[in-house]
């Protein structure tokens, strides 16, 4: 069985798969993550949110609420796992992320796209050998290079654990490159890590400000193609 049939068989039990894979036959994963020398950080299963916990599939002021309203500072900075505050938010690519106070706020804001999860908490395993966007389970966490991964199931997880460098960089649009060079001057420019915007859960990478903000502006002229 080769990698993307295992994985479409471990994704069977999420919803948004159902139809896309109702041929294939069913595969019972993994109820309980299994800790990877001290790289799991998923909350413990009293922690762990319910479907109908606060923050999960709910809103805040029309935007889905990023982590089920885990602070990710805390999960990054602190491998904890933290209630956010409503009165401590912040608005990234779409979503709502809540924090315990201002200081964990302020840290997320200085540098946003070292806090939130990667592909906005898809799993970039289904990514790389599905090439489709399911949403990833707190349940299956991984802290890896102080980047927050979020995964389908323990298969996709484990596939992730066994060879990191095929799946970490799955959200890094244009391989690194920048795209407002490549629309406004037909080039391909490297990007640089410190100028990096996220949109549609893929980092954006500009050779510097100014290109980074001609993005921001106008992120769907700039944007890649998938």
């Amino acid at each position: 069985m080769n990698t993307s049939q295992t994985l479409r068989n471990g994704i069977k039990h999420q919803s948004v798969m159902i139809a896309a894979i109702a041929c294939m036959s069913l595969t019972a994963l993994a109820q309980t993550a299994t800790a990877q020398s001290g790289t799991r950080t998923a909350p413990t299963r009293t922690a762990a949110p319910s479907s109908s916990a606060p923050g999960s599939g709910t809103k805040a002021n029309g935007n889905a609420v990023g982590l089920q309203g885990y602070c990710p500072v805390c999960v990054v900075n602190m491998k904890k796992w933290v209630k956010g505050n409503p009165q401590f938010s912040a608005k990234q690519d779409g979503k709502i992320y809540l924090f315990p106070n201002d200081e964990q706020k302020n840290v997320f804001l200085s540098d946003p796209a070292k806090y939130t999860p990667v592909l906005g908490g898809d799993c970039v395993v289904a990514l790389v050998e599905m090439h489709k966007r399911v949403p990833g389970d707190l349940t299956f966490a991984v802290a890896h290079q102080n980047r927050l991964y979020l995964f389908a199931n323990e298969q996709a997880k484990k596939m992730f654990q066994a060879n990191p460098a095929k799946y970490e960089n799955a959200d890094l649009a244009l391989d690194g490159k920048c795209s407002v060079c490549r629309v406004e001057m037909n080039q391909d420019v490297a990007g640089q890590p410190q100028f990096t915007s996220i949109y549609n859960g893929l980092r954006y990478q500009f050779p510097g400000l100014e290109q980074q903000k001609m993005f921001d502006n106008n992120p769907d002229k700039y944007k890649a193609a998938k």
